[in-house]
């Protein structure tokens, strides 16, 4: 039997109030199994500006290694021994697109990809959020939780 993950809540990396105005939460596998996970939290507003549902994103952060030769990332579990396809096509799916994710983020592209190699969660999280604000969620996860009750969403972040 594949033993589950036990996640824990290392940080909020949104606003103190992610109900209202969004959170980006970061968790890590106590198993130690797993990859860290973060979910972006975001309100749906009525044509009034008030919430009337909130969409849950959840991504895995996969931490990267830069490919041997080149400035691109790859996995960073990516082993040529084990591996059968050629190194490039493990490439990373933003790649391309980094040198914008960085200008759009306001930060150095080397730093970005140093970011993505980083075993911080926190770190990491930092690299996927600036990603997926650029892309977009959907490209992280396309199948969004909906919630629709304020209080399912305490009881899920544990807020007050």
């Amino acid at each position: 039997m594949t033993q589950q993950p036990k996640w824990k809540l290392i940080v909020n990396l949104g606003d103190a109030n992610p109900i209202a105005y969004g959170g980006v939460f970061v968790y890590r596998d106590e198993t130690g199994i797993y990859p860290p996970e973060m979910e972006k939290l975001e309100s749906i507003e009525n044509a009034f500006g008030e919430p009337t549902k909130w969409e849950v994103h959840r991504v895995v952060l996969d931490q990267c290694k830069i490919r041997p030769g080149s400035a691109r990332l790859i996995p960073a579990k990516y082993d040529p021994a084990t591996w059968t396809h050629p190194i490039a096509s493990y490439d990373e799916w933003f790649n391309d697109s980094l040198s914008s994710v960085a200008d759009f983020a306001g930060i150095p592209v080397d730093e970005l990809r140093e970011m993505f190699c980083s075993s911080d969660p926190v770190t990491l999280a930092f690299a996927y959020q600036a990603v997926f604000n650029y892309h977009g969620w959907d490209n992280g996860d396309s199948y969004p939780l909906t919630f629709t009750d304020e209080d399912e969403l305490k009881e899920r972040y544990q807020i007050a």
